[in-house]
């Protein structure tokens, strides 16, 4: 366990270095002409490289390097499933896990200014990350959504509106309006323009604890949120969402949801810890919790589902 962040830091690194990049532009380089092109020093490169031979992430011929077949099934932009937007989002999270010390100990998020400049946040790339995550959950997700009969979906912090697309992809009579940030819905709308459904996925600015949703919807789906809020902002919102519900409308909180006592599954233990030096009042949520949030809005509550060993689906309908 302690070892483990040696393996990550050499993914990590290879990635910001865009080395992958390089490679498959570049194919059988030398150590040399590579330290050339990224502007890195030969010993480091060479090092860095040979460790990534070990992990089998690239191929070492002589003195030449290739990409495996592993990296170019995920660490290229045009990987069937490309990870590298994700994995810079997770470089700046390694900085913030380097400091739970002080974390665990004030309770407050690790502040921006710890972090390394060049791994600044900004909203355009976190929704490229969040597209690395759902590329994988779409599908699972809108198989096990009660989405027959729905004409009307709002996708609350939509990120950059695969799961949007994905349910309007599958049933032509639906409409989805995407509520987030504006930097983050330009990268939904063009996710959306791509698949060619802009007269079908609408963009909303907005934060759904300040702002109007419109409505009213017959599914509201809310993945990925909750655990960046307080308990009292997550009851703030199911309450919000509920009040936009047509009768017989269903609420759908998809998240890493504890089990009672909170020590597992493992993600969602270690995801909350994500959260302590990420935010201000984040955290996993037990299914008692978010049980609660739908009960106070009035909502009747269907089984609770593990869609991944990841993954819970929570959905509260309106009464007709």
């Amino acid at each position: 366990m302690a070892a483990g962040f040696r393996d990550a830091q050499i993914l990590l690194t290879a990635n910001r270095l865009e080395l992958f990049s390089l490679l498959e532009t570049t194919p059988r380089a030398s150590v040399p002409e590579m330290a050339r092109v990224l502007g890195a020093s030969e010993r480091g490169l060479q090092i860095l490289c040979d460790a990534l031979v070990a992990l089998r992430l690239l191929r070492k011929t002589n003195d030449r390097y290739e990409n495996s077949e592993a990296a170019r099934y995920c660490l290229l932009p045009s990987s069937p499933a490309p990870k590298g937007a994700i994995l810079l989002h997770t470089a700046k999270l390694y900085e913030r896990w380097g400091k739970l010390y002080d974390a665990v100990l004030s309770g407050q998020p690790v502040p921006d200014e710890q972090i390394d400049p060049r791994l600044r946040f900004d909203e355009a790339g976190f929704a490229r990350a969040m597209a690395d995550s759902a590329r994988a959950m779409v599908k699972v997700t809108a198989e096990a959504l009660p989405l027959a009969g729905v004409a009307r979906v709002l996708d609350v912090g939509g990120g950059p509106g695969l799961y949007s697309i994905e349910f309007s992809r599958r049933n032509s009579g639906l409409r989805c309006v995407i509520m987030d940030n504006k930097p983050t819905l330009k990268i939904a709308l063009e996710n959306i323009r791509e698949a060619g459904l802009e007269d079908r996925v609408t963009p909303l600015p907005g934060d759904i604890l300040r702002d109007d949703p419109g409505g009213p919807y017959d599914l509201v789906f809310v993945s990925n949120l909750i655990h960046s809020f307080s308990a009292d902002d997550n009851a703030r919102l199911v309450k919000k969402c509920a009040g936009v519900l047509n009768s017989g409308g269903a609420i759908c909180l998809k998240d890493f949801f504890l089990e009672a006592d909170r020590t597992s599954p493992v993600w969602a233990a270690l995801f909350a810890v994500n959260m302590l030096v990420s935010t201000e009042s984040g955290s996993c949520y037990t299914v008692e919790e978010a049980s609660g949030w739908l009960d106070a809005a009035g909502l009747t509550r269907a089984p609770f589902r593990m869609i991944t060993p990841q993954t819970g689906l929570l959905i509260g309908r309106k009464s007709d």
